[in-house]
């Protein structure tokens, strides 16, 4: 018997020895899991518990023009915080501070939810917002009459502002609203360059306890400032240009340098002001903004418009490179021509009568583009219009269209019909269904005068790229003497008045889809000048709707007339510096 009961003796201990081993091995195998396999996990969670991040802001880079005025830039904002000491009450100053800081604000203290906010922040150690954006003069008051409050929080940081508002809007763009404290450039330059001008945010680490009461600063991290861009755009210019257009046009201005291709003015009306979207936008102001006429389209680079009589030279181009016309042809224009029994018209009805192929262009008559017209294939304009840059993009920094070069082949794909002869008389004249964008346009005048292509710049430290421009010299030669005829005495003559300039210049009627009242011809300008001896310009104009090209050589004349007054005051301020 002794031995059965030692045996069940044994047997009982080593079931408990096997229990006790069995929970030994699970309770090391969660100590493992836990120290060791999710150790850093739970270290990283742990230290969030004592340590708290405040991220500090890096201001966005400046973008200036080329003479170094600001365009965009940012200025210093302060929110006002309460931060709460641990105290379960507030203390009599306490109290005085709280009503003295709302009275400054002229905000009202009366809600019993502001109060209950407000002790809650202090008993828990805890931050809360009062005011954002603090005015100088709110600004002022509070630091002279509550500087001695521990309780009043300062935190400063940067909000983007354009000093100019709507100038330049469609080159330099606008933000998003700040999205999980990151602020991203949504059009225009902004999101081009985002990562150029955002910079880098930096942090402070401090440790708190259970409550959230800072205790101490245990590691900081300074914010980059955002990199600096300069474009070539001139402030004055550009203001200059915006001026000119009356409220309810829509258009473009372009003034760029022929050479570098260097954009002075790139201006599309109606334009938007890129301050409005800092902050959240109203709903009443993007209502407002919407019942503009397309206020956000870029309309010089993604705007299409058929290029009327602007065209023209490279009609003439083709006429004399293949040798239909030579610069000596005349043409004898009685205001129309037939061909398969239709009837196309000049621009004057009663005809110009007798021209040469130089004052065929000076007039802008039709008759001899059309007789080119007959003479040459579709697909041979094409050429000579992809050699002037037409129907490709321009390598613009902001994506541009290409437009549209038509050809018997593409007439085929697109629209499953043949290239017929009419339509060659249409394209001739600019018109059927060709398309451009102004910028095209700038780029295409450009060339004729320095015989190459150039890349148009809006950013001054990009490189400079041009293409050689594959037309005989003599060819453009007789297109600048052409222009030059159309200031003299044909239709450009208006400007031939203005003192100080040499002017080169071609204008263009551009029929839209509808003639009805409502859907007028837009008006094109074009020109090469100089003022005085400074450096040759291209200029666009162009207006949508408004029935004529007069209207845009007004416009460009009354730039040169307000920009002539504003060269001879610089001219003088810098005698008077010397």
């Amino acid at each position: 018997m002794p031995e059965l009961s030692n045996f069940a003796s044994n047997d009982k201990i080593l079931r408990i020895l096997k229990v006790f081993i069995v929970i030994t091995v699970i309770i090391l195998s969660r100590l493992f899991y836990l120290q060791i396999y999710k150790g850093s996990a739970f270290y990283t969670r742990g230290e969030s518990n004592f340590l708290r991040m405040e991220v500090l802001d890096s201001p966005r880079g400046n973008v200036l023009d080329c003479n170094g005025h600001l365009l965009a830039t940012n200025r210093p904002v302060f929110d006002l915080y309460w931060e709460g000491r641990g105290n379960k009450y507030f203390n009599k100053d306490q109290e005085n501070i709280i009503n003295k800081t709302f009275e400054i604000l002229g905000k009202r203290l009366g809600s019993n939810e502001k109060w209950l906010s407000l002790r809650a922040a202090e008993k828990f150690s805890r931050r809360i917002k009062i005011k954002e954006d603090l005015s100088f003069e709110q600004l002022s008051q509070i630091s002279e009459q509550c500087a001695t409050s521990p309780n009043l929080v300062m935190v400063n940081h940067f909000k983007r502002t354009y000093p100019y508002n709507t100038m330049a809007s469609h080159v330099l763009g606008y933000l998003s609203k700040p999205e999980k404290a990151k602020i991203i450039g949504r059009y225009g330059l902004e999101k081009i360059l985002q990562e150029n001008l955002e910079g880098k945010k930096g942090y402070v680490l401090h440790v708190i306890n259970s409550t959230g009461k800072k205790l101490e600063q245990k590691e900081e991290k300074q914010a980059v400032v955002g990199g600096e861009i300069k474009l070539t755009i001139d402030r004055d210019m550009q203001m200059i240009s915006e001026s000119l257009f009356d409220v309810g046009h829509s258009g473009v201005f372009i003034i760029i340098d022929p050479e570098d291709g260097a954009i002075k003015t790139l201006v599309s009306y109606p334009n938007f002001n890129p301050n409005l979207f800092v902050e959240t936008v109203s709903e009443e102001s993007w209502d407002e903004l919407s019942s503009k006429n397309s206020p956000f389209l870029n309309r010089a680079i993604t705007a299409l418009y058929p290029p009327a009589s602007l065209f023209k030279l490279v009609t003439f181009t083709a006429g004399l490179e293949e040798e239909i016309v030579k610069e000596d042809s005349e043409f004898n224009c009685k205001g129309f021509i037939r061909f398969c029994g239709r009837k196309y018209n000049c621009i004057r009805r009663a005809g110009h009568g007798v021209l040469s192929s130089r004052d065929a262009i000076a007039y802008s008559c039709n008759i001899p583009c059309y007789e080119i017209a007959q003479n040459i294939k579709i697909d041979q304009i094409a050429d000579y219009a992809t050699r002037f840059g037409l129907g490709r993009s321009t390598g613009f920094a902001i994506l541009d269209k290409k437009g549209l070069v038509p050809t018997r082949e593409w007439k085929m794909l697109v629209k499953h019909e043949n290239w017929w002869k009419g339509e060659t008389l249409s394209a001739c004249i600019g018109q059927s269904y060709l398309l451009v964008t102004p910028l095209q346009m700038a780029r295409m005048i450009s060339s004729i005068y320095t015989g190459h292509l150039v890349k148009p710049r809006i950013l001054l430290n990009e490189t400079i790229e041009k293409e050689s421009l594959a037309i005989k010299k003599e060819t453009l030669l007789f297109l600048q003497d052409a222009m030059g005829a159309a200031v003299k005495f044909g239709s450009s003559r208006r400007l031939r008045s203005l003192k100080d300039y040499k002017i080169y210049a071609k204008t263009g009627t551009a029929q839209t889809a509808s003639l009805s009242k409502a859907q007028l011809e837009h008006g094109w300008f074009a020109c090469h000048f100089s003022y005085k001896n400074e450096k040759p310009l291209v200029l666009i104009s162009l207006i949508e709707h408004v029935g004529t090209a007069l209207p845009t050589l007004l416009m460009a004349k009354k730039f040169f007339e307000i920009y002539s007054v504003l060269r001879i005051r610089d001219e003088k301020s810098d005698f008077l510096r010397s």
